[in-house]
């Protein structure tokens, strides 16, 4: 039995457990709580386990490299310290050296730039300094959650140029047909999305004192960074972000007028029962074969409202949260979506998952800028400017694997 199948036989069991809480005479409350939570943990394996992409291969170290050449480029990566791009950066300077200026040149990335396999999870090192000092923990800002990945939405790594993602929208259909009968010709037609770069850029201020006063500052100033990067991101994936002028640097986001939108009525906006209604026509058969396939990014307003609206008084106070759970519908909530229900408030965003790697892609291109600046900043007060700059985009090639909610009057 292969990880999926368990986990999907796992779901089944702990659903008719909680089915049979809820239909109870005196249901257990605490119980209720307790499976509704496990649901949610096995819900977020079982999207892991959909969208997992396939097995990596062995990481390739010196001593398994096929050619000379490969092992020199792995004991490079194992020398390339982030911080020292951070570094540079803060004095204002490229690269000028070492296994850090050596994997640029190798990378065909000019010196004043950086790959960004660094800080993507990729040949990763300690920093030098980070223990020096009576220092505790460093604690890291919290921003919302990332969420895009649990709709299908993938994020390549790709080189310079225009990324193109071509998608079959129609094909022949295969029929019967009798002895010596004629087949009528299919036509195929494939539509291609080409996405060019776009700029994601952010600053931070930090004063010079603190460079001499916090061993792990350039750590804190990369995680920071690529935290907040990684947000915005992952919001403008769902909202859009008009960026700054021009159309090229628009993303239009899963707010797309392509993408079929569902409205819910603020009458309807309570009632379990037309709600699970709406998400179960979702299951078509074709994108989603059953509940599972129907992966949810919520509001904060929807989750507020279903989670504090009572659905059955006569069911332990059943709200309309627990009613959709034990009916399988689940869902995430993610920040920054709406806050409110109101009018023309979105509620929810729904990715199909049959068919959905690659239906919408993040490219993001391998190599982002650090730039020291003294001129935008107060220096007088001891103060400079570093921003990072990284640049994507995000398409959807095929819009039937995605759905939207928004609440009318």
């Amino acid at each position: 039995m292969t990880p999926l199948q368990t986990l999907e036989l796992r779901m089944g069991d702990l659903r008719r457990q909680l089915a049979e809480l809820i239909g109870a005479t005196e249901p257990d409350t605490g119980k209720i709580e307790t499976l509704t939570g496990e649901i949610r943990a096995t819900d977020a394996l079982l999207v892991a386990q959909k969208l997992m992409e396939p097995e990596p291969k062995p990481e390739v170290t010196a001593a398994t490299a096929a050619t000379a050449e490969e092992r020199a480029l792995v004991e490079l990566r194992s020398n390339v310290d982030f911080g020292k791009y951070v570094s540079a950066a803060l004095a204002g300077m490229p690269v000028m050296g070492g296994a850090e200026l050596e994997l640029n040149q190798h990378l065909n990335i000019a010196p004043n730039y950086f790959p960004l396999e660094l800080i993507a999870g990729e040949h990763r090192t300690a920093r030098d300094g980070d223990a020096e000092g009576n220092q505790g923990t460093w604690l890291d800002r919290v921003v919302a959650e990332t969420a895009a990945a649990r709709l299908g939405v993938t994020f390549p790594m790709v080189p310079a140029g225009t990324s193109a993602y071509p998608v079959t929208t129609v094909g022949a259909a295969g029929v019967q047909r009798g002895r010596a009968e004629a087949v009528a010709e299919g036509t195929f037609t494939v539509a291609v999305t080409e996405l060019k770069p776009t700029r994601n850029a952010i600053t931070g201020i930090y004063s010079i004192e603190d460079e001499l006063r916090l061993p792990g500052l350039a750590a804190a100033i990369e995680r920071d960074m690529l935290a907040a990067t990684l947000e915005s991101m992952d919001k403008a994936v769902f909202v859009g972000d008009a960026g700054a002028s021009g159309t090229d640097s628009d993303i239009v986001g899963l707010t797309t007028a392509g993408i079929d939108e569902a409205t819910l009525t603020q009458a309807n906006s309570v009632k379990g029962d037309e709600i699970l209604k709406l998400f179960l026509a979702y299951v078509d058969g074709v994108y989603a074969a059953s509940m599972e396939d129907v992966r949810m990014v919520a509001s904060v307003g929807s989750n507020t409202l279903w989670g504090g609206t009572v659905h059955a008084a006569t069911v332990a106070n059943q709200t309309v949260a627990a009613f959709l759970r034990a009916n399988g519908v689940t869902w995430t909530t993610r920040g920054g979506i709406d806050a409110n229900t109101g009018n023309d408030d979105f509620g929810a965003f729904i990715g199909l998952a049959r068919g959905a790697e690659g239906a919408a892609v993040a490219p993001v291109w391998a190599q982002a800028q650090l730039v020291r600046d003294p001129y935008g900043s107060n220096a007088t007060a001891g103060q400079v400017a570093l921003t990072m700059s990284t640049f994507w985009n995000f398409g959807i090639p095929r819009t039937a694997n995605y759905k939207r909610l928004k609440y009318v009057t």
